[in-house]
């Protein structure tokens, strides 16, 4: 029987459908894994394994005789396969983990000091420093930074300091952890960073830093409360550790490494001469002290086999450079900017006056400032000396004319008297040069917000009198303008602060139009 061609092919496509039929109720010729139900057990598998999922219930097919599966692509995939092999390497070499988990760990060194949050309560006393909270760590005492402070910012005698702590429930052998911050200063961590200073200064031991503040706990939806706890008081014996505090002798010897922590503006304007200017904030990451290879990178110019004295001002944010220099090892001692200035030797002369003309002045006039000096009465020079001065400083008497250059007919100084009138120590050539030559005087015009605009050189009116004066251009915008009156001899310099006030008004024609 002879079958057509399209019979044929009638025959062959019902071979096929029968095949196919054939195949669905059987295996998989090229898997392993059974029925069909069986092998999409082992793609559900192998699906969640991609997706990192745990408790698998099936066993992975690892050769799939030409099918591409999931598992298949990840082993030969290079990208995947790399980040395998580097998980793998963290794993092994814990000083090789990602950055993130780096940065959210403190090294050794710095975890003795900064305490965690969820660690809080196991640190002993917590002590708030700061002058004004409404809300507090459950169990916190206070002693606001500033009760350590007399007068100018100055800190207390020893003695005072410790009664505080010790009238706030703190013994000196308490564990206290120290936290808070000075919100009408700008905010921060250095007032508690000076207090965790203090109380080391006065030989306390078990005490640490909280890493982080009062908003970093409500962040971490921790409880607070609007009142601190009270504690009996203790009897606290200070045992001072003296080389934590700088004293002018030692700074003034050239032996230590300086750093000016104030601002860079403050540095320029006038600083310990061969002292570096990293202000305190360079520190801190936010409001944290930052980690130890920033730290060490920030601080890689200095040689740590000499010590470090770090200053600002009065000495409450240079606590932060401090406390860095301290986590990382270092010699460090805190000083301060105003016990460097009471030391160095001072003119025996007062601003008696000190006024411009006009005053008010309008926008672009022509200002002359004067300033009249006079000497100061010997009562006032020997209470000065008594109550502010160190042996090494210089107290300068001017004879007759209070500002004239010595050997001038009206009066002198002699240098090399003991009688106390003048204590000048060495005096070098140069310094009696500068000395013959008189006073230079000058007038800085700072703006409202404090920064110097304007500096004008004065000139002696009569060449026996102490009566200088100078011109200024009010080349401004309308405002006050303090000015302060400085006057040099040498390398002395004496600075009078908010000496007046210059009020510069508008020009406008339209101001009783209420425009400027």
């Amino acid at each position: 029987m002879k079958i057509s061609r399209i019979g044929m092919c009638i025959l062959l496509l019902m071979a096929i459908i029968a095949g196919a039929i054939s195949s669905v109720n059987g295996e998989c010729s090229a898997c392993k894994g059974g029925s069909a139900t069986a092998q999409q057990d082992v793609l559900n598998n192998e699906w969640a394994v991609f997706l990192g999922k745990e408790n698998t219930t099936a066993e992975v097919i690892t050769s799939t005789n030409g099918l591409i599966t999931p598992q298949y692509s990840r082993q030969n995939n290079p990208s995947l396969q790399a980040d395998k092999s580097q998980a793998s390497s963290d794993k092994e070499n814990p000083s090789t983990a990602s950055q993130t988990e780096a940065e959210s760990s403190r090294s050794d060194s710095f975890a003795s000091v900064l305490v965690p949050l969820e660690s809080v309560n196991n640190s002993g006393i917590i002590l708030d420093i700061s002058p004004s909270s409404a809300e507090y760590i459950p169990g916190a005492i206070i002693i606001p930074y500033t009760e350590f402070f007399g007068p100018g910012a100055a800190l207390k005698p020893a003695m005072e300091m410790a009664a505080i702590l010790g009238e706030a429930g703190i013994s000196q052998n308490d564990a206290v952890l120290i936290y808070g911050e000075c919100q009408p200063c700008g905010g921060g961590p250095s007032a508690a960073t000076y207090v965790y200073w203090i109380m080391k200064y006065l030989g306390h031991e078990n005490l640490k830093l909280l890493d982080g503040g009062i908003d970093d706990w409500v962040a971490a939806q921790q409880p607070t409360v609007s009142e601190p706890m009270s504690l009996p008081s203790q009897s606290y014996t200070p045992a001072i550790k003296a080389d934590l505090l700088a004293t002018y002798e030692f700074v003034h010897s050239g032996t230590p490494q300086i750093i000016d922590a104030r601002t860079a503006r403050e540095y320029e304007a006038g600083s310990i001469p061969g002292s570096i200017n990293i202000p305190y904030d360079r520190v801190l990451d936010g409001k944290k002290i930052k980690h130890k290879g920033d730290l060490e990178e920030l601080f890689s110019s200095l040689d740590k086999k000499r010590p470090v004295v770090v200053y600002t001002n009065t000495g409450v944010k240079a606590s932060m450079i401090w406390l860095a220099l301290t986590l990382l090892d270092y010699d460090a001692r805190i000083y301060s900017w105003q016990d460097w200035q009471a030391n160095l030797p001072h003119l025996n002369i007062a601003l008696q006056k000190a006024y411009a003309q006009p005053n008010p002045a309008k926008i672009g006039d022509v200002v002359q400032i004067t300033a009249i000096f006079e000497e100061k009465s010997a009562s006032s020079a020997t209470a000065a000396e008594n109550s502010t001065q160190s042996e090494s400083e210089a107290i300068l008497t001017i004879k007759g004319c209070a500002t004239c250059g010595f050997g001038s007919p009206q009066g002198y100084a002699d240098l090399s008297s003991t009688d106390g009138m003048v204590k000048i120590g060495s005096t070098s050539l140069a310094q009696k040069s500068a000395a013959e030559n008189g006073f230079t005087v000058s007038a800085l015009i700072l703006s409202p917000s404090g920064d110097t605009i304007s500096k004008v050189i004065m000139k002696r009116i009569k060449s026996d009198g102490d009566e200088f004066a100078g011109i200024w251009n009010a080349n401004v915008a309308a405002s006050v303008y303090q000015v302060d009156i400085v006057a040099t001899l040498g390398d002395i310099t004496e600075t009078f602060p908010d000496a007046m006030q210059i009020e510069v008004a508008s020009t406008s024609k339209y101001k009783n139009l209420g425009y400027e």
